[in-house]
C-alpha cells in the first residue's frame, strides 16, 4: 500500500516530494526520517523510480496511515476525496476489470484512457481544445471542477498553490498536454463510457 501512494504521490507531486527528501522529512512526533536523498538514514530504504528519492518501509500499520494522511496534508488534498488502489493486479486496457472502484484511481484511468485514444489516433484536436474548458469538461464528468486537458501543468490553479495537473505529460500532434487529477469515484461509470464511445 505505501510504495503504491509514494509512487503515486511522486508522479502527482515531485516537486513537494523533491523538496521533503532535501529536508530529511519525518511526520510530527517521530524520531526517525521518512523520506531522503541518503538512504544511509532509513532502516529499510526504497527508491523511488531512478530518482534519488528514498523512503521508509520498516513501518508499522499505523505508522503508514499516519506516514500518508501526513503526505496528505503536505500536497493540500482532502483524505475524505482522496483514494488509491490497493489491488496488486496490474491494468491493462483490454481487460474491463482493471477499470472497476477500488483497482485504480479515476485520474490514472482517464490519464490511461488518454493515452490509449492519442495514440490510436480516436481523439480529434477539437475536443481536445473542448477537454481544456471547465464547462465542456464538467458537461461530461459532474463532479469535476477544472478542464481535464491543459497545456502547462500549472494552468488552472487560481489562488492556490496545488497543482492539479500530472507530472506525466502526453505528446498530442507534437504538443505536449497534461492531464488533470482532479477526478472522483462518482465520474468513474462517465469516464468508461466516455471512453468506449471514442471506440466505436
Amino acid at each position: 500500500m505505501l510504495t503504491k501512494f509514494i509512487n503515486l504521490a511522486y508522479e502527482l507531486h515531485t516537486v513537494i516530494l523533491s523538496d521533503l527528501a532535501a529536508e530529511d522529512y519525518s511526520i510530527l512526533n517521530a524520531d526517525k526520517t521518512y523520506i531522503t536523498n541518503d538512504e544511509r538514514k532509513l532502516r529499510k530504504a526504497k527508491q523511488i523510480d531512478n530518482s534519488g528519492i528514498f523512503f521508509e518501509t520498516n513501518l508499522s500499520s499505523n505508522n503508514i496511515i499516519s506516514f500518508i494522511k501526513d503526505l496528505l496534508a503536505k500536497m493540500n488534498l482532502d483524505t475524505d476525496d482522496f483514494s488509491f488502489s490497493l489491488s496488486d493486479v496490474p491494468f491493462d486496457i483490454k481487460d474491463e476489470n482493471t477499470w472497476k472502484e477500488g483497482m485504480l484511481p479515476v485520474a490514472k484511468l482517464f490519464y490511461n484512457f488518454m493515452e490509449d485514444l492519442i495514440g490510436k489516433s480516436k481523439i480529434t484536436a477539437a475536443e481536445l481544445e473542448k477537454l481544456k474548458t471547465k464547462e465542456y469538461t464538467k458537461a461530461l464528468f459532474k463532479a469535476t471542477g477544472y478542464p481535464a486537458v491543459a497545456n502547462n501543468r500549472t494552468d488552472n490553479m487560481g489562488n492556490s498553490s496545488h497543482i492539479r495537473y500530472r507530472t506525466k505529460k502526453l505528446d498530442f500532434n507534437g504538443a505536449d498536454i497534461y492531464i488533470s487529477t482532479q477526478f472522483f469515484e462518482s465520474d468513474r461509470e462517465s469516464v468508461i463510457e466516455w471512453y468506449q464511445g471514442h471506440l466505436k
